[in-house]
């Protein structure tokens, strides 16, 4: 079998044409249907798939909560659950935004509340007040002691003339119960059953007697409360009241329920079961909740108790007057006979006193002798102008505080004299004849009794003193007790005797002991002795300026003995003056 070999060439040119035509039309259609392609496969997989994107159910969400929610409740059943773990969950964690959201809303509330719950109190209060003292409030606390009520309460259901318990806002074609508003304290039953019954006892009255539509029930009584119904076109109010009302009462149930036909007049025609849109006719409705109280009557013995309460603090006020003016009067008497004082006016102004008058410079504080009488001094204004009195008893104060005697000095005043009597250095004597005269009051000054102490005299008094004692004893001897008295006078003269003239007394006493037995023993026993002097002398200071020291007396041997008194077993004295400021240097021995 032959082949034909240009046969075979030009079959193979024709397959290669037909293979480059289809790729080049498969690439063209690539290019112009590509994105129709795949939105296509796109479309495809999401019909084979059925998977709904989030982005596309929100766009349709809204509409769909729109189209459903107007009385569908299964979508409030449904949604109920998550909204209220919502609310709790932004509670917890957020409170404040909440609060922030339902503060206008709850304030207004609150403040109504408080402001109608004090109310009620402050009128509780006052009817309570008003009855508590007369007979008859005597007679109503038996009651509720009998009954267990609060006695505020019965004074109120005794004085009550009327007051709405309870309104209701009832639906005319329904009978359901738009809204309901009760008083402070007043037990609410079920509010739709009462409506119910309100609707149902209207229709029984109208079938029974044969009325019209028009033709309704407008008032009715139970036991002591009375029901009144104001009839509207399309609701009608209920109002339970408690007493006697007025036609004032009935004509403000009209206006109400007139006003709410106006306000709410598609909310009545649309009603179809909730009760919520209505909520808004609280203040109004709480409008209608009058109370009126009679007035209390006039008690004789309230009366009484106010003339005698208005007599109690008259005779309270006249007695703390009298008990005023008692103090100041002997305030006044205690002034006029204290020496130094003079007063020349004496006027009670509002809420105290005023006083002006004289006063020496050396007398009594006034201020104390106020608050002996008992009188408070910032209740009193005082003027003292200075002046000196001539009261002998002043007059001796202010010789003390200008002359300073020493304690030996005595003085006396006789008239305008002044009389000087007892003991003092001539120094003291020879100032004072000089600033006697000054003394205000003192035109003479005589000291003929007085006796002049010469301090050299003095000084040799102590020094010639010795106390003897027995052997190996430190006790003073009888004989020796007034000696050491003496002593001790002589010893007090002499120190005021220096005192004026800023010089100290320095007083060395010295005991010895005779040779006999150990030196040591003699040295101890020497200033025992000494200190037990010192002791009945009365101790280590006599006197302000004078200064004592204790030792033993003289020079010792080798054996320890004293020198000076080598064989005696006494105790000496060795006074001498010194200045002050020279205490190293004696003035004189």
């Amino acid at each position: 079998m032959s082949s034909d070999p240009h046969s075979s060439r030009r079959d193979a040119r024709s397959s290669d044409g037909v293979t480059s035509v289809d790729e080049d039309w498969t690439q063209l259609r690539t290019l112009l249907l590509a994105p129709e392609r795949t939105q296509l496969d796109e479309l495809r997989e999401r019909l084979d798939n059925r998977s709904v994107e989030p982005r596309d159910i929100s766009r349709v969400l809204p509409e769909a909560f729109a189209m459903r929610g107007p009385g569908d409740q299964q979508m409030s059943t449904v949604l109920t659950p998550y909204v209220e773990n919502g609310f709790t969950s932004t509670v917890r964690k957020s409170p404040q935004v909440i609060v922030d959201a339902i503060a206008p809303i709850m304030g207004p509330a609150i403040r109504q509340a408080i402001t109608r719950a004090l109310q009620s109190m402050t009128e509780a209060l006052n009817h309570s007040l008003d009855e508590s003292l007369s007979v008859r409030g005597l007679q109503w606390r038996l009651e509720a002691w009998r009954t267990g009520r609060p006695f505020a309460e019965v004074v109120l259901l005794h004085r009550l003339r009327y007051r709405v318990d309870q309104v209701f806002l009832i639906h005319r074609d329904t009978g359901l119960s738009l809204h309901h508003v009760a008083a402070e304290g007043v037990v609410v039953q079920d509010e739709h059953v009462l409506s119910g019954m309100l609707t149902a006892i209207q229709e029984y009255v109208r079938d029974s007697f044969g009325a019209s539509q028009s033709q309704a029930l407008n008032q009715f009584q139970v036991g002591e409360w009375t029901v009144w119904i104001e009839q509207g076109s399309r609701a009608y109010l209920a109002g339970v009241i408690r007493g006697n009302p007025p036609a004032s009462l009935r004509e403000k149930l009209r206006d109400v329920l007139d006003r709410i036909h106006a306000e709410q007049a598609d909310a009545l025609a649309s009603f179809d079961g909730d009760a919520a849109p209505f909520q808004t006719l609280q203040p109004l409705l709480e409008d209608c909740l009058q109370a009126h109280y009679e007035a209390p009557p006039r008690s004789a013995l309230k009366l009484w108790i106010l003339g005698g309460a208005v007599l109690l603090v008259c005779f309270w006020w006249g007695w703390t007057a009298y008990q005023a003016h008692a103090r100041w009067t002997h305030f006044l008497a205690q002034l006029k006979v204290e020496p130094g004082i003079l007063v020349t006016s004496a006027n009670p102004t509002w809420g105290g006193y005023h006083l002006e008058g004289l006063r020496d410079p050396i007398a009594k504080d006034p201020l104390s002798v106020m608050s002996e009488a008992g009188i408070d001094p910032s209740t009193v204004t005082a003027q003292w102008s200075p002046f000196y009195a001539l009261d002998p008893q002043l007059i001796m104060r202010r010789a003390q505080v200008m002359l300073k005697p020493p304690s030996t000095v005595q003085f006396r005043v006789d008239g305008e004299i002044l009389v000087a009597t007892g003991s003092a250095s001539t120094e003291w004597v020879k100032e004072t004849r000089r600033l006697a005269l000054l003394v205000p009051g003192i035109t003479q000054y005589r000291d003929e009794a007085l006796i002049q102490v010469v301090v050299s005299d003095l000084l040799n008094q102590v020094n010639r003193t010795v106390i003897h004692f027995a052997p190996g004893s430190t006790r003073i001897e009888p004989l020796d007790r007034p000696r050491l008295s003496a002593l001790a006078d002589v010893l007090r003269n002499l120190d005021q005797a220096v005192a004026p003239s800023g010089e100290r007394v320095r007083l060395a006493i010295s005991g010895s002991a005779d040779d006999t037995g150990p030196a040591a023993l003699n040295v101890e026993l020497s200033r025992q002795r000494a200190e037990a002097v010192l002791a009945v002398l009365g101790g280590a200071h006599l006197g302000p300026s004078t200064t004592v020291t204790t030792g033993v007396g003289g020079g010792l041997d080798n054996r320890g003995a004293s020198t000076q008194y080598p064989a005696q077993r006494i105790v000496t004295f060795q006074a001498s003056i010194e200045s002050v400021h020279h205490d190293s240097e004696p003035s004189r021995p």
